[in-house]
């Protein structure tokens, strides 16, 4: 497996998360992509090029990516408990799909960079 672009990710995200609307799944998906690489690359403080995401990080942010698309999907739909049309009813339990996706990608992303580190900067002061 080689190097990823942002095109890539965007692919993967299509490929996890069902049904996403096309007001999200253009041009916007690649900018999600692209904030979500940016947020890697300051989380490690690693340089992760648009068009060279190595496999160390391809799976972090496409899961993020996919965290925020579901997150987006939440806000373009109805979140209804109860839909009713007539003599037609829906009734949802507790929680819905994209809740649960949305935050499973996120842990999963959250906690692979937790285990990939964190960049630290120390200073040292010297008196003389």
């Amino acid at each position: 497996m080689g190097n990823w672009d942002l095109g890539s990710v965007a692919s993967a995200v299509m490929d996890l998360v069902p049904n996403v609307p096309t007001a999200i799944s253009g041009t916007r998906l690649l900018e999600i992509s692209d904030r979500k690489r940016q947020f890697v690359e300051d989380y490690t403080g690693t340089t992760i090029g648009s068009k060279s995401i190595t496999i160390t990080h391809q799976d972090i942010i496409t899961n993020l990516t996919a965290a925020q698309v579901a997150k987006s999907m939440m806000l373009e739909g109805v979140d209804a408990g109860n839909v009713k049309l007539g003599d037609f009813s829906i009734t949802k339990g507790k929680g819905d799909n994209l809740t649960v996706v949305a935050k499973t990608f996120e842990e999963d992303a959250m906690e692979q960079l937790r285990l990939l580190g964190k960049k630290v900067t120390t200073y040292q002061a010297y008196y003389g």
